[in-house]
Formats: C-alpha cells, sequence, structure tokens
C-alpha cells in the first residue's frame, strides 16, 4: 500500500493477525497459571515443568522463526496463518486429553510450532497493510493486544484456578474451540498484500536463497538488537511462565495478590509498547528509547528481588514491564537493517535469539533451584540467589544498548527511500 494512507482493509487484517497474536500469547503463558495441578496430575517436578511450560514450546517457537519468514515469503500472509491457527487449535483440544508426560509434550510441542507463525504475521501485516512511518506505533498497539493474552492468565484465570473446580483440561478444550472460531476469522478476512510504492512495483533481482542468507546473517547489527531484545523480553516471561508465583509466595504476597502483580507488569508492557513506539517514532529516534528502558529493566527487577515492601514491587512489575515494551522497538530497529524481501527472516533473527534464549535460561534456573534446595523447600535465600541471572541480563541490556546499537533515525539503512516531487 502507499507509504501514508491507511485503509479499512488493512485494519482489518492487521485485527486479525494481533487476535492471533493474543490466542498465541495466551497459549504460551496459561502454563505457569495452572504450574500446581499439571505438576500433581502429571507428576512433574520443577525442572520437568519447565521443560513442558517453557523450554520445549519456545525452542519450537524459537527455531521455527527464520523458516516461518520464509514460508511467508513463498506462500504468504494468509497460508501461513493458517497453518499456525489449525496447529494451535489442534494441540489444544489435544493437550486437554493428555494423560502422560510424554504426550503433553507433543502437544506442546505442536503448540509451539503453530504459535511460531503469529509473531511474524503480525510484524507482517503491520509492514505490508500500515504506513511505514507509523511502523513502531501499529508494532506496539499489536503487542498491547498480545498482551492481553498473558493478563489473562495471570490475572482472571488465575482468581477462577483459585474460586472455582474447573479444570486445566476443560481451559484447553475451550482454547481449542477459541482458536476454532479464530481459524475462520483468519480464513475469511486475511489477504495478501504486493509490495507497491506509490506508482511504482519494486522488482528485486533473483538470487540464491543460501546466498542471500549467508549475507544476511554476517551482520552484527542485526545480532546485537536480537540480544537486547531477548535481556529485555526474558525475565517478564520468565516470572509469568515459571516461578514468579512461589517467589513472591515466600515474600508474603498471596497467591491472588501474585496473579495480579504480575499482570501488573502485563499492564506496563501493554501501555510501553504503542508509548514508546508514538515517542519513538515522532522523535525520530531508537538508541535513547531502547537505553531508558535498558537502565529502567535494571533498576526494576533490583527493586523486585530485594524490596522488602509490597507496594514497591507493584511498581517495579509495571516498570518491569515498561522496561520490557523496549524490545518492540527493537522490531522496528530490526525492520530496519534488511530489504524488504527479507524482512520476515530479519523478524525471525529477532524473535529467535529471544525464544531460544528463553528456553535455555528457563530450565537453568529451573535445575539450578532444585539443586540449591537439597532435599528441602525451596528458600527465599535460594531465590535470590539464583535471581542474581536476571540483574546480569538487566546489566548486559544496558551495555548492549549504550554501547553496541547504532541509531538508525527511524529509517531504512539499506533499501530504498522514495523522494516525492511537487
Amino acid at each position: 500500500m502507499g507509504e501514508n494512507k491507511l485503509q479499512a482493509k488493512g485494519f482489518l487484517v492487521w485485527g486479525v493477525c494481533a487476535l492471533f497474536f493474543l490466542y498465541e500469547f495466551l497459549l504460551r503463558t496459561v502454563m505457569g497459571t495452572y504450574q500446581n495441578p499439571l505438576m500433581h496430575d502429571l507428576a512433574l517436578t520443577s525442572f520437568q515443568f519447565s521443560i513442558l511450560s517453557t523450554t520445549i514450546f519456545l525452542l519450537i517457537y524459537g527455531c521455527m522463526q527464520i523458516p516461518v519468514g520464509l514460508v511467508i515469503d513463498n506462500i504468504g500472509l494468509k497460508k501461513s496463518l493458517l497453518i499456525g491457527s489449525v496447529c494451535c487449535t489442534v494441540s489444544s483440544a489435544g493437550f486437554a486429553y493428555a494423560d502422560s508426560y510424554a504426550v503433553a509434550i507433543l502437544y506442546r510441542m505442536l503448540m509451539g510450532f503453530g504459535a511460531s507463525f503469529g509473531f511474524i504475521c503480525m510484524l507482517i501485516s503491520v509492514h505490508d497493510w500500515m504506513p511505514r512511518k507509523y511502523s513502531a506505533i501499529f508494532i506496539g498497539l499489536s503487542q498491547f493486544i498480545g498482551t492481553l493474552g498473558p493478563m489473562l492468565a495471570a490475572g482472571p484465570l488465575e482468581s477462577l484456578s483459585e474460586t472455582t473446580n474447573i479444570s486445566w483440561r476443560v481451559i484447553f478444550i475451550f482454547l481449542g474451540l477459541l482458536g476454532s472460531l479464530i481459524t475462520v476469522l483468519i480464513f475469511l478476512f486475511v489477504e495478501n498484500n504486493n509490495q507497491k510504492a506509490g506508482d511504482f512495483l519494486i522488482l528485486y533481482k533473483s538470487e540464491k536463497l543460501s546466498i542471500s542468507l549467508l549475507r544476511l546473517f554476517k551482520r552484527i547489527q542485526p545480532w546485537y538488537i536480537a540480544i537486547l531484545s531477548t535481556c529485555l523480553y526474558f525475565t517478564i516471561e520468565y516470572l509469568s511462565e515459571n516461578e514468579g508465583r512461589s517467589f513472591l509466595a515466600l515474600k508474603g504476597v498471596t497467591p491472588n495478590h501474585a496473579g495480579y502483580m504480575i499482570t501488573t507488569a502485563w499492564i506496563g508492557y501493554g501501555i510501553g509498547c504503542p508509548l514508546f513506539g508514538f515517542i519513538s517514532d515522532i522523535l525520530e529516534r531508537r538508541k535513547t528509547i531502547l537505553n531508558f528502558c535498558s537502565i529502567l529493566a535494571l533498576l526494576s527487577i533490583t527493586t523486585v528481588l530485594y524490596s522488602p515492601n509490597i507496594l514497591h514491587m507493584q511498581i517495579a512489575f509495571f516498570t518491569l514491564g515498561l522496561s520490557a515494551s523496549g524490545q518492540s522497538i527493537c522490531f522496528a530497529t530490526v525492520a530496519e537493517q534488511f530489504k524488504k524481501q527479507f524482512i520476515a527472516v530479519g523478524f525471525g533473527l529477532n524473535n529467535a535469539m529471544i525464544m531460544i534464549i528463553s528456553a535455555i535460561n528457563a530450565p537453568v534456573i529451573g535445575f539450578l533451584l532444585d539443586y540449591t534446595q537439597n532435599g528441602s523447600a525451596v528458600s527465599l535465600e535460594n531465590y535470590l540467589h539464583v535471581f542474581s541471572i536476571l540483574i546480569f541480563i538487566a546489566a548486559l541490556a544496558v551495555i548492549m544498548s549504550v554501547f553496541f546499537i547504532k541509531e538508525t533515525y527511524c529509517k531504512s539503512s539499506v533499501d530504498f527511500t522514495i523522494l516525492k516531487t511537487s
């Protein structure tokens, strides 16, 4: 579409893609809400649960990001999104009937495969259907919609599990039905959009895929951006999916309050994504926002871990979410590092780094917690020792943002700049 024109069709396509992103985000984080009943029903240790909840999902999700980018480039947005939606629907319904750890792992793998299409398809819908000058804003709005998924998991679903006898199996059956509805919406309303610039059709010289990918991966700046994205985002997702509630319980926070405290972090994330996107686009600066988010992340996680004051922790969770929303600026920045035909692959590289490193870090932390407890219950001191990893990750974010990320001034560093003359 044109660089500056908003179209109703574009809003509809983007809206459906954002809805699927919300759905897959809910699937990604809902396991943490039902940690105790899942561990009881399937006889899991903390390490096994971290594999089921986070590692196996994110490994499949992360490893698929670059292939998903290539699939979208070849078969288009609609077919790619349908593949993801059908896989999520089938795996959610199947997971509800899992009677062993092995079966649960298989369905969780399929769930991760289907979910891997959500975020990249949403980003492509923004890039193809929305005005380029508002890309960071729409990526931020999409992230805001997506955060409703973990907010539902950490808040209302947490309360539902505490106050009713509705089991996790019923919830996953419902999630399968919801996936069916989204599949129908994708089939009816999502369309592909060809790249045009005003009245001109842009043609690209064909090239072997292996040569193109090699040249892309030899560029260092996208890797720096991907590392920064991971450092900003990992902590909020880890605390939502794994040990956040157990840690807060040892600090005197009730289970229900802990759920809403984590929801507060996702509210901060949801507000920060469009807000920082808007500020970044208006100022035409990326690095300034990323520096702010990185420093805020370090201050926030330090407060969460060491402050004895519940109000201070509540505020720190909110600011932790704000800092994590800097990740959406990273996606806008990484898009400015690639030509149009490789932007999906660039998004995939960034998201793959986030998911794969998260998949590795989560069981490492789970293993260290199991190792330090020495047969007894995990203590607050054990958590603080192991969670020092989270402070290191936040400090690494500051280093990457301040010293390694280059300013793009919200312009592509490799593609055409299209000028209009009066």
